[in-house]
């Protein structure tokens, strides 16, 4: 009931804010709804490293060995789902500041964390004003690692993850264009993905770091859209705690580093996106790495830390929407780059002792007026070992799941114009 009426109390705010503006300017205020229901069916040959009931799945798990030595995680699971649908709306506006104002909000159902799955979750909330050379947008919205242009097309909800950066972020965004080439500069805070540290997965230590993540992108994008490409910057300072065991106040910081590099070719018949990051504790982004404890201070019990690097790499090609059928393939390579310091503690991590996981995906799908039926085949690797002082893992050993997503989906469109 409670969950019922967070959404009901969605949906009257953005009616209420649609119908409560002034009406003095010439142009009126409108309301687009969008949204679509998609049911999925996954079967997976072997237990895997997951989230909101499996549905979003990063890679097999290690191998687990009862007393006959038998492996307990090869064991296949099945299930289904439709906390994938969403609901979105688009608020447009008169004019402000000189700019052309609108605001978007956009929900689905799969919580807020992997216990509150089937809730309404915010995924974007933000408004935006565009000038004729400039933009400025506050609010959630995508991190500038995870490029809407950018995103695979997968079917999946882990959208190519953990080979691909995959979050969203409250954050403040100024891009200014000079011609084809644009400039993206960003300031954001954790909300939903965060880093892993002494106290789980919290948005409180970039939070205490009191500066926020901070990224910068170079663009180009040609005047048909046809290419677009770019690299870019990120930088984290993180702050674990407070406090050391022994009460001292802990002043104990960490730097964190990012880099991208991008490219998206569009055919006349299909569509090639490709990119690569480099970066240090990319736990918030849905990939593997972290950070670890490199040494403490016996006298005040002060930690250092030193970050777990990860190179991961990923080519999706995709028809370019054709009337009925259409197909794509996915492929992601993710390397453990472990290091630059030995590790003398706890370590906060995702695929610690891992070397290196790919995974290979194509996918089919077939579209009837407003509905799709689609299907994908994910075959993930992961190799498993032990980790030496830097975070290296040697003697490595493969396990592999085989996953068969099913999926169909109603698109839906309902359009408020002139609401004022």
């Amino acid at each position: 009931m409670k969950k019922k009426y967070s959404l009901l109390g969605i949906l009257c705010l953005i009616s209420f804010l649609s119908f409560s503006q002034n009406t003095n300017n010439e142009k009126k205020f409108g309301i687009n709804f969008t949204g679509f229901i998609e049911a999925e069916a996954a079967y997976d040959t072997r237990q895997l490293l997951n989230s909101r009931e499996n549905m979003l799945a990063y890679y097999p798990l290690n191998q687990s060995l009862d007393k006959n030595g038998k492996d307990i995680n090869a064991h296949p699971g099945f299930n289904q789902y439709a906390m994938y649908s969403r609901l979105a709306g688009t608020i447009t506006g008169p004019d402000a500041f000189g700019a052309k104002a609108m605001a978007y909000v956009e929900g689905d159902f799969t919580g807020p964390s992997a216990t509150e799955n089937n809730a309404f979750r915010m995924r974007h909330a933000y408004l935006k004003l565009t000038w004729q050379k400039s933009q400025l947008l506050m609010g959630q919205y995508w991190h500038p690692l995870s490029l809407p242009e950018m995103i695979p097309y997968v079917l999946s909800l882990n959208t190519g993850a953990p080979f691909h950066p995959f979050s969203m972020q409250p954050q403040i965004r100024f891009t200014r264009s000079f011609g084809k080439i644009n400039l993206v500069a960003v300031a954001s805070s954790d909300r939903d993905n965060t880093s892993a540290g002494p106290l789980g997965d919290n948005y409180e230590y970039l939070r205490n770091s009191a500066i926020p993540n901070f990224d910068l992108q170079l663009q180009y994008k040609s005047n048909n859209d046809k290419i677009f490409f770019g690299a870019g910057g990120d930088y984290r300072k993180l702050t674990p705690r407070l406090i050391t065991d022994s009460s001292y106040i802990a002043d104990e910081s960490l730097d964190c580093w990012a880099a991208t590099a991008f490219v998206k070719i569009k055919f006349k018949k299909f569509t090639v996106k490709l990119q690569s990051v480099w970066g240090q504790n990319m736990y918030e982004h849905n990939m593997m790495g972290g950070f670890a404890v490199e040494k403490i201070d016996t006298a005040t019990g002060r930690n250092t830390y030193t970050t777990l690097d990860q190179l991961t790499g990923w080519l999706d090609i995709s028809t370019n929407n054709t009337e009925k059928f259409n197909a794509g393939l996915y492929l992601g390579y993710a390397k453990n780059l472990g290091s630059f310091h030995n590790i003398w503690g706890d370590h906060y991590t995702r695929g610690y002792d891992i070397d290196y996981a790919y995974r290979i995906s194509p996918r089919l799908s077939y579209t009837s007026g407003n509905i799709t039926f689609a299907s994908e085949f994910e075959i993930t690797d992961a190799a498993y070992g032990k980790t030496n002082w830097l975070g290296e893992v040697k003697a490595f050993k493969d396990f592999c799941n085989f996953r068969v997503l099913l999926v169909a989906v109603k698109f839906h469109k309902v359009v408020y114009d002139n609401l004022c």
